[in-house]
This record gives C-alpha cells, sequence and structure tokens, in this order.
C-alpha cells in the first residue's frame, strides 16, 4: 500500500469520525441542512474507504475498471455528491434570506418547508446521477490515475455535471456577495449611529445642556433611532461556517473541471482527488470551529459518563448532609422534650410537696 494511499485512508477515517460527532451532537430541532450535508459527506466517505482507498491500493486485483461494483459504487457517490451540491446551493438562499430579509424567514424556512427542501435536494440529486447507470454516461474510478474519468470520454453526461455544479456555484456566489454587501453596511450605519450619540453627548457635556425637553408636561429624551439592519452573532456565525464550506467546494470543484486541462500527471490528479477527501472533512470541522453549541453538547456526549458520575456523588453528597442535619435536629428536639418533661415533673412534685 502507498504512502498516499494511507495518507487518504487516515484523512477518510477522520472524516468520518468527525462527521458522525457532528452529527450525533447537531440538535434534531435545529440546523436541519447541517444535518443533511453531514449524512452526503459520511457516505462519500464509506464509500471512500470501502471502494476508493481498496481499489487505489490493490488496483484490478480488488475491482476492475469496467466491472458493476465500480459502476454502482461511483454512482451512490455521485447521488450524494450532487445532494450536498444542491444543499449547498440551498444553503446560500437559506443564509440569504436569514441575513437580508430576516421578517420573512420563518414563514419561508419553516421546519416543514426546510425538510420538503431537502427531501428535493436528494430527489435531484438522485435525477441528476441516475444516467450513470447506463453505458452513455458512465463515470468510473481509474486506480491507476487516482481519478473519476467519463466514460465515453464525449459524453452528454458531463454537460448535465457542469450544468448543476455551476448552477449552485452561480446562487453561492450571488448569496454571499449580497450578503457580504449588507453586512458592510449595517456596520457602517451601527458605526454611523454610535458616533452620532457619542456627538451628542460631548456636545451635552461641554454646553451643559440637557438631551432631555418637556412636551405636553412630559419629559422626552431626544435619541437616534438605531439602524434597521442589524445581523446577530449566531447569524454571523452561521454565514461564516457556510461561505467557508462554500469556498472550499468552489476550490475542489474548479480544480476538477480545469486542472486535467493543463496537466496530464497522475500526481496532478491525486492532487485534485485529495482535494475531494478535504472537502468533505470541512464541514464538520468547520461546525466545530465556529458552533459552540456543538462543541458543547460534543463535549458532553463524549464525557457522559463523567458528568453523570460527578453529578450523582455531588447528590450523595448533599442528601448525606441533609440527613445528617436531619438526625441534628431531632436529637436537639428530643433533648428539648425530655428537658421540658423533667421541668414539668419537677414543678408536679413541688407542687405536691407544697400541698402536703
Amino acid at each position: 500500500m502507498s504512502a498516499e494511499t494511507i495518507r487518504d485512508k487516515n484523512a477518510s477515517y477522520y472524516t468520518l469520525q468527525s462527521l458522525m460527532s457532528a452529527l450525533i451532537s447537531v440538535p434534531v430541532n435545529n440546523y436541519w441542512f447541517i444535518i443533511s450535508l453531514a449524512i452526503c459527506d459520511i457516505v462519500m466517505t464509506i464509500i471512500s474507504l470501502i471502494h476508493l482507498v481498496p481499489a487505489t491500493a490493490f488496483h484490478d486485483a480488488y475491482v476492475e475498471f469496467y466491472s458493476l461494483r465500480n459502476i454502482l459504487m461511483i454512482f451512490f457517490y455521485d447521488l450524494f455528491w450532487y445532494t450536498g451540491v444542491v444543499q449547498l446551493g440551498l444553503m446560500a438562499g437559506n443564509r440569504f434570506v436569514s441575513i437580508v430579509y430576516p421578517m420573512e424567514y420563518k414563514n419561508m424556512f419553516s421546519r416543514k418547508r426546510s425538510l420538503y427542501l431537502i427531501l428535493f435536494g436528494y430527489l435531484l440529486g438522485f435525477l441528476v446521477s441516475l444516467p450513470t447507470l447506463f453505458p452513455c454516461c458512465h463515470t468510473l474510478w481509474n486506480s491507476d490515475y487516482y481519478i473519476t474519468v467519463y466514460q465515453p470520454m464525449d459524453t452528454w453526461y458531463k454537460y448535465v455535471d457542469m450544468s448543476v455544479n455551476s448552477i449552485s456555484l452561480f446562487m453561492m456566489i450571488m448569496s454571499y456577495t449580497v450578503i457580504i454587501y449588507k453586512v458592510r453596511e449595517s456596520g457602517r450605519a451601527l458605526a454611523k449611529y454610535q458616533l452620532t450619540i457619542r456627538t451628542r453627548q460631548q456636545r451635552a457635556l461641554v454646553s451643559g445642556a440637557s438631551l432631555s425637553y418637556q412636551v405636553n408636561g412630559c419629559t422626552r429624551v431626544s435619541s437616534v433611532r438605531p439602524p434597521r439592519i442589524q445581523v446577530s452573532k449566531k447569524e454571523m456565525r452561521l454565514f461564516i461556517q457556510f461561505f467557508v464550506v462554500s469556498l472550499v467546494f468552489l476550490v475542489t470543484w474548479t480544480t476538477w473541471q480545469w486542472l486535467p486541462h493543463m496537466s496530464g500527471s497522475k500526481w496532478a490528479y491525486f492532487v485534485m482527488t485529495s482535494l475531494f477527501f478535504i472537502n468533505n472533512s470541512v464541514n464538520p470541522t468547520v461546525y466545530l470551529l465556529f458552533n459552540t453549541q456543538l462543541r458543547r453538547e460534543l463535549h458532553y456526549l463524549l464525557c457522559r459518563h463523567h458528568a453523570i458520575s460527578s453529578i450523582q456523588s455531588q447528590q450523595r453528597r448533599s442528601l448525606s448532609t441533609k440527613s445528617a442535619a436531619g438526625r441534628s435536629a431531632n436529637i436537639k428536639v428530643k433533648v428539648k422534650g425530655k428537658v421540658g418533661q423533667n421541668s414539668k415533673n419537677s414543678v408536679r412534685n413541688t407542687m405536691q410537696v407544697l400541698i402536703v
């Protein structure tokens, strides 16, 4: 097994482990697109581990070029690849509506509609990858050059491939361009608002004037209306996550389209294929880096036994402390009861003596 194959295998194991952690840790009611994209990456990583890496290591001894297994494996890889591509475009639209039209977000991307959009992505991915099962449009793994190739080379299917990826990339570029512009405008408006407030306060301090005034017997404070478009930190974190993931996809797909025309070396193809492994690894890495809630839940998932045992020990200590305090209180009550009874008996005896 070559060093390149070992590196690809290690990268695939890292990708699979990270993706499973991300998928388990993400709350079910939130981040539907993240969960769906993680599923696509998990399946592609599994196919890489059980098919691409062994085929690269053992060549025809593991799988032949025109074999049915090679056709089916690449079909399933393409299915989840195109599904992920479609959902990257949908996520760009999701972020666009969330930041540019926040009042319409809950209506356009409700839980039900988000699920329908995700199912539409899977259906479209299946329809786009379906022609690869037919002799006119095969895409097969060539283990000698570390690359997936069209068979035949002049198939019309490559234009379908280019169209789907290009449309999704166009949606990403347009959405993120508008988002970046709106975020910059929001930042400038907020800075201008803060500067206006500080200027008014400084002028009031210098002149000794008050910022308040009387209207119909009521005291009002002179104020400036804050800017309408303000992006929350949570929305910005999600925007950065999806932007980085989309940028890595752009680099991967551009390399796939243009590098074969620039070089015929198998090492250039190896770099191109490695970018696909990196693309599958970027998603969980980005989510873990930028998502505090995801890191917290992942930490709880990995350290759950220790956390539960520590909580149980704390509960035992608190219960033992309460029981000890309760026993001491009962002892005090009993002692007081005995003292009171003794005092009553002594008084009763004294009264009897006096009567006698």
